[in-house]
């Protein structure tokens, strides 16, 4: 399973000017794998953006959540115009739970289909390279619990494939949680249940990425 996803640092702008167009870019980063909390910021980057301006005739966008849902907006632009290179800055740096979008101010002067695709590439790759790049890793709770005389070993797993622990309880055993990448799960869960004594207290259901 994948883990690891690019994300942006932060909200990022960015300006592109053609012919006495301006464009102007917007990336926000989205809540990390949780589409019902990105949808909703989603409305609330796009409504915030339209009311700065208020003024503009078109707010053209696109979103993508993981590798298989997204969505690209024309706002009334020519079909193909502005949508879909927006979200080909997503797919060029490979991001996901992130929206981009576009504002266009018109100076006068028909840019063809051809401008305007270049001309919403280029505003949606400026915000990018503002906000900077960075990465998500997704991560998987699991509990482990294990008699006292094994914590050597456990921890020794445990650091190896590098899961953060969460919590540690005892009743008469040891309970630990973790938080595991998703790659490193199923590989972590082999080798601590191949020693003895080593039980997977509460095995969880992998999110679908």
């Amino acid at each position: 399973m994948r883990d690891t996803f690019p994300c942006l640092q932060q909200a990022g702008t960015g300006l592109f000017k053609a012919k006495g167009s301006k464009f102007h870019g917007y990336a926000f980063p989205l809540p990390f794998h949780d589409e019902a909390a990105a949808e909703r910021a989603v409305d609330e980057h796009l409504e915030a953006v339209r009311k700065e301006h208020h003024a503009a005739r078109h707010v053209c966008y696109a979103w993508q959540f993981g590798p298989a849902r997204f969505r690209a907006a024309d706002d009334g632009e020519p079909g193909g115009s502005a949508g879909a290179p927006i979200h080909g800055v997503l797919r060029a740096h490979d991001l996901h739970w992130t929206l981009i979008a576009v504002v266009r101010y018109f100076g006068g002067v028909k840019l063809g289909v051809g401008g305007l695709i270049e001309a919403y590439r280029e505003a949606g790759r400026a915000a990018v390279a503002n906000a900077g790049l960075s990465h998500n890793v997704l991560k998987l709770p699991m509990t482990f619990g294990y008699p006292p005389d094994l914590t050597r070993h456990v921890m020794q797993a445990i650091q190896q494939a590098g899961a953060d622990i969460v919590a540690e309880r005892y009743t008469d055993r040891c309970l630990l949680d973790l938080a595991v990448a998703a790659g490193d799960a199923d590989p972590l869960t082999r080798t601590l249940l191949n020693i003895h004594g080593v039980d997977l207290v509460e095995p969880k259901t992998p999110p679908s990425s």
